[in-house]
């Protein structure tokens, strides 16, 4: 059915009308509009400082946003996150570290339990949390970075601004280890330092083992509070696979264990999952690149494929997919802003796209800025938005499963050469694989909101024919070899006689993996399924 999209058209530096006529009018129009949305809708929002997903919103989304940003203010004591890193699954509830609320929240349906009383700014924002245990409601945590669940149903917490592991029982926070400065000291209870610890969590024998981050380490926690380093060596950083005295990390984030006690660390500054089996380190995929000279630290990349070519860019986090062919590992790539999967044998993007945004008009196109965690029931992924301040719900369909390509594998698949992608100075090419698509008489065009193309030039290259009755408002896709017909319900609009849409109707209804590429005018489409 058509619908109406953004009805003034830049092209050629005019603005066409296609829907509505434009004047001083249409403008006073629309200032008394903006008006009265900022005082009497905007302005109450953000005193009541509430978001909720209406019932219409929900039905046309597939992936739920649980919690959505808002302006953050040390002072308030609200249901939004800031800056969620760590997460994890607790019967049926999600358990998310507030980093920069101090705090740990758990999301049981629709309501947030608070654990940890909120800072206050200091002489910077680090000052605005503390290091006080006691009664869930009166504790206080310093940006606390991990979370994850013991044997018995309790909450460990990295809380890694006061440098001690934390533990959360129904009624109290507990300091295991760790005495609130940073530093490196092995030992018991208050005599043990860490320096930033990013994650800790219980294998099967009722170990604790710690991402020591800036200690470059995994250590270890017995039952009576005993720490030992397990892995690494303290306060040097590097990068080698060996034994566990022998092998070096790079601030290590995330960690994972299974159920065979099999240890996972995202080595992050490494840019490399890791693993831990039988007193070995080795790497599962990725590798840290070459020095930067201004920052110290190696550079990261994005690579799919083969493990062994596979490229990450600081891995925030780890966690395990069961799959019928063998556990699958999950990694929060934060800087590559995508979940990426790891198969025995190939690294594949699940979701994201590399580039950093707040889209998600669907779970299949969905855009993450700096993900910190990612955990999963087997049906649902469970990610921290990390700087889009959300956690959010993506379903686990065929479509996710499948991958989505990288933006380097998108652009290769054109074949243009390096040469021709730079030196190109004309209108906005479509490639569909290495095939360039004739878009005849109307031109993709792009704002700042969108990129518009015209939908039949697309679907006729692949075999299909588009028709369009503007009597009854319905445009219909012929797939003449599999004798389907489609009447899609798209967002689109008529430009000399011609169907226009944006990329992102397409994306939402087909599962095509296009992206735009502004510094070659190209835009790429990747079909999974193939309709000719």
């Amino acid at each position: 059915m058509k619908r109406k999209i953004n009805p003034y058209i830049k092209i050629n530096d005019k603005y066409e009308l296609n829907i509505m006529r434009t004047g001083i009018y249409s403008a006073a129009l629309l200032f008394v509009i903006g008006a009265f949305l900022i005082i009497f809708v905007w302005r109450p929002w953000l005193d009541k400082n509430e978001y909720q997903l209406t019932d219409e919103a929900e039905a046309v989304m597939t992936t739920k946003i649980i919690v959505r940003d808002g302006l953050w203010d040390p002072t308030r004591y609200t249901d939004e996150f800031y800056y969620p890193k760590g997460i994890a699954l607790l019967d049926g509830k999600i358990v998310v570290a507030d980093y920069m609320c101090d705090r740990i929240q758990i999301i049981d349906g629709n309501k947030n339990i608070r654990i940890g009383m909120p800072g206050q700014y200091g002489l910077s924002y680090y000052d605005s949390g503390a290091f006080i245990d006691g009664y869930r409601e009166n504790a206080m945590f310093m940006k606390p970075v991990g979370v994850s669940i013991c044997n018995d149903g309790t909450i460990i917490v990295a809380d890694t601004g006061n440098h001690v592991i934390r533990r959360i029982n129904d009624e109290f926070v507990i300091t295991i280890a760790g005495n609130g400065h940073a530093g490196f000291n092995d030992g018991r209870e208050g005599e043990v330092q860490f320096n930033n610890p990013s994650a800790a969590v219980m294998s099967p024998d009722g170990y604790i083992y710690v991402t020591d981050t800036l200690n470059h380490t995994i250590r270890r926690i017995d039952g009576e509070g005993n720490v030992i380093v397990f892995a690494g060596t303290p306060e040097v950083s590097g990068y080698m696979d060996g034994s566990l005295d022998e092998a070096l990390f790079f601030e290590p984030h995330g960690i994972y264990i299974d159920s065979n006690g099999i240890i996972y660390i995202a080595d992050s500054a490494n840019h490399a999952i890791r693993k831990i089996e039988n007193g070995i380190v080795t790497t599962v995929a990725g590798k840290p690149g070459e020095i930067n000279r201004l920052t110290g630290y190696p550079e990261g990349g994005y690579i799919d494929g083969e493990n062994a070519i596979a490229e990450f860019n600081f891995p925030r986090d780890v966690s395990i997919m069961d799959n019928p062919q063998g556990d699958f590992l999950l990694v929060a790539d934060s800087m590559n802003h995508a979940i990426r999967v790891i198969t025995p044998t190939e690294t594949f993007t699940l979701v994201g796209n590399g580039m950093a945004d707040q889209f998600y008009a669907s779970a299949e196109n969905l855009r993450m800025t700096e993900p910190s965690g990612v955990v999963t029931d087997g049906e649902t992924l469970f990610i921290s938005d990390t700087s889009n301040n959300r956690v959010l719900a993506v379903p686990l369909n065929e479509r996710i499963l499948a991958g989505r390509p990288s933006r380097e594998r998108l652009l290769a698949d054109t074949e243009l050469t390096t040469d021709s992608r730079y030196a190109y100075t004309g209108d906005i090419r479509v490639f569909i694989g290495n095939e360039r698509v004739d878009m005849g008489r109307v031109a993709p065009w792009n704002t700042v909101d969108s990129i518009f193309v015209p939908i039949r030039p697309l679907f006729e290259t692949l075999g299909a024919s588009v028709t369009v009755d503007e009597r009854t408002d319905t445009l219909t896709i012929s797939i003449q070899e599999q004798n389907t017909i489609l009447e899609l319900d798209i967002d689109y609009f008529i430009l000399r006689g011609i169907a226009v849409t944006t990329i992102e109707e397409i994306e939402r209804l087909f599962p095509y993996a296009i992206e735009w590429f502004p510094e070659f005018s190209l835009i790429t489409i990747h079909i999974p399924i193939d309709l000719r």
